[in-house]
């Protein structure tokens, strides 16, 4: 949702006066909107013909156009109301404003054709940047109709010509001495930047922002700044940079003067978890879990009340950060949602799977509610977020059935909301295929999980093509024998993923690409040494990264290596490492890997006793995994 004029009058009904004409019609087209928000829960079950929400948006918007229609000729005001109507200057603009929004959420679901609507709306917003005065007391209109025109263009994949508009309604809110609009912009050029890969610009952005409010002294703006600097930090696995800025944060996230925008208090937290999850620290992630949900629960008080009053259509996600400029955030079912996320991680890390999908249903559960308070739209996004969830950690604990259920539940997701061709689908169908991969890798069809793969390399974002790229190498590595065409292909994406760390701006920090790089490296190579100096290089960063899974898979490498040369003890020691870490982490596969490695171990040295024990236990297990694989 764009930040607004704050003297707009979208929201209440004025009397009834030729000259507040315009007032009256605006409740009105806010009043179907409403309709339209509450009945588009119902209208998912219903037949594509009954479009009860459709005929509301549409009812809201031939209100606004007639306002429109009103301050564009004189002649139709004195038709209609015996007088020429004295309307605001900036009347005219705020209307189209309006209307540009509802096209923007609603466009997609009222035309087949995403471009139908994208087109009225550039229109409609062009028009009012053009309608609305130059004076300073109109610059509220002007800078949220600059910033749903960026958002549109975000929308189309046009980043360049956003950050463009971005950059130049920055520097003129500087100009113009508009210190929440200047601070709004640099958190989009941050997002813009980010985006675009240049993670110094993000950083740069957000780093000016937080001296800017710590300059007015305004703590809100400061933590709403800082707290997502931090998830960038977090994204980026710069875990020197998180705890310095969790240290100096924990304060000012328990002042008083934040006690109306619960929704930075709980990102905090749920970060602050996150990132003691990924770095292992499973106490601490539970800590920072239960200040998340105690956070939580003081929210929901204030919140049910705004509910109960109707200041809370959005689910809490809009708050002020000024009498003038409000943003959105997290409304209280996402923040609900990626609570119980968090936990579902921390739990995950201490290897209890049941745990972490026990979460997650909580979290579903609570989108669930959402639903049926007619935020169904809203929380689309979040909900395929957490089902994806559900099917990593179905992978990851090789409950194969569990998994296909839940990317079929995705997909059904899709289909209900008719959105295969909508900038959600778009935003969604890699992470989804990145899935399906992986499901398909895991039951051993190769082929469609190499297909896949490919896919997701050629045209998904920066992560996902990277992760697929990987994949596509490991199934490579590990075939039996490739053909001069697989040798060609399995060079070219090892030339990609080297280029792809030594290009992108802020490589430094991830870690995690360069240990991966370095596995697959090992795994390439034909010469021991070489080999054995990328693993060890990739464990030197695994450590670096606290990422235990890729550590014990590395482990479980060099014990093979280390034991084709007759090195007993070594490979050992390494194999057993490797099983350790899977063991904690009740990671299936890997233990299995170990497992075998060990069997093999065991043969060489000539224990026959151990040897027949382990290959009992390597045998049960992969009938376990072939019973899973079948059942599903």
């Amino acid at each position: 949702m764009a930040p607004v004029a704050a003297d707009n009058a979208y929201s209440g009904v004025q009397p009834v006066a030729p000259k507040q004409v315009h007032t009256t019609v605006w409740a009105l087209a806010e009043s179907h909107f409403r309709q339209a928000q509450q009945l588009y829960k119902t209208s998912r079950t219903t037949t594509p013909t009954d479009g009860g929400w459709k005929a509301s948006v549409m009812a809201g918007l031939t209100c606004l156009y007639s306002v429109v229609r009103l301050c564009e000729s004189p002649k139709d005001q004195v038709k209609y109301f015996g007088q020429v109507l004295v309307l605001d200057a900036d009347t005219e603009a705020k209307t189209r404003l309006r209307i540009a929004q509802v096209l923007g959420d609603w466009g997609e679901g009222l035309s087949n054709r995403d471009d139908d609507f994208d087109d009225e709306e550039e229109r409609q917003l062009k028009r009012a940047l053009m309608s609305v005065p130059n004076a300073d007391r109109y610059t509220e209109t002007k800078y949220a109709i600059i910033a749903t025109h960026c958002r549109l263009l975000l929308r189309r994949g046009e980043r360049g010509w956003a950050e463009q508009r971005i950059k130049s309604a920055f520097v003129d809110a500087q100009k113009r001495r508009q210190y929440r609009w200047s601070q709004y912009f640099l958190l989009e050029l941050s997002n813009v930047s980010y985006e675009n890969g240049d993670w110094r610009s993000s950083q740069s952005a957000l780093e000016m922002a937080i001296r800017q409010a710590q300059q007015m002294g305004d703590k809100v703006g400061n933590a709403v700044m800082a707290v997502q600097q931090l998830g960038r930090l977090v994204q980026q696995r710069d875990w020197t940079g998180v705890a310095a800025l969790v240290s100096s944060l924990v304060p000012l996230i328990g002042d008083s003067a934040l006690a109306n925008v619960a929704h930075v208090r709980v990102r905090f937290w749920v970060l602050n978890s996150a990132a003691e999850a990924m770095r292992g620290n499973m106490t601490e992630a539970q800590e920072s879990c239960t200040s998340a949900r105690e956070a939580l629960k003081q929210w929901q008080g204030s919140f049910a009340r705004q509910f109960s009053e109707g200041r809370a259509a959005d689910g809490g996600a809009t708050f002020s950060m000024s009498s003038r400029l409000s943003v959105c955030g997290w409304s209280y079912y996402e923040a609900h949602a990626w609570v119980m996320v968090a936990l579902a991680l921390a739990a995950r890390g201490d290897g209890s799977y049941d745990r972490a999908s026990g979460f997650l249903r909580l979290a579903l559960e609570g989108i669930a509610r959402g639903e049926a308070d007619s935020m169904a739209r809203q929380l689309l996004p979040l909900k395929i977020s957490v089902l994806l969830h559900i099917v990593d950690i179905n992978l990851a604990a090789l409950y194969i059935g569990e998994a296909k259920q839940a990317l079929d539940r995705v997909m059904s997701v899709i289909d209900e909301c008719n959105t295969n061709t909508s900038a959600l689908w778009r935003s969604t169908r890699d992470a989804i295929a990145l899935r399906w991969a992986m499901y398909k890798q895991r039951t051993g069809d190769f082929e469609d999980a190499m297909k896949a793969y490919r896919c997701v390399a050629s045209r998904g974002p920066r992560d996902l093509c990277y992760a697929a790229r990987v994949n596509m190498a490991v199934l490579y590595l590990t075939s039996p024998e490739l053909t001069a065409n697989e040798s060609d292909s399995l060079r070219q994406i090892m030339a990609d993923l080297e280029k792809s760390i030594l290009n992108v701006s802020g490589s430094e920090h991830d870690t995690i690409r360069r240990a991966l790089l370095e596995f697959t490296q090992g795994m390439e190579s034909k010469e021991p040494v070489k080999a054995k100096t990328h693993l060890l290089a990739c464990l030197r960063l695994c450590s670096e990264a606290a990422d235990s899974v890729l550590q014990g898979w590395t482990l479980c490498l060099l014990g093979t290596m280390v034991l084709s040369t007759g090195q007993y003890d070594q490979a050992m020691k390494m194999c057993a490492a490797g099983q350790s870490i899977a063991q904690r982490a009740n990671d299936p596969l890997q233990n299995a890997a170990a497992i075998g490695i060990l069997t093999q171990i065991e043969k060489a040295v000539g224990d026959g006793d151990r040897h027949a024990k382990l290959l009992q236990v390597d045998e049960q297990m992969l009938q376990r995994f072939n019973a899973q694989i079948s059942d599903a």
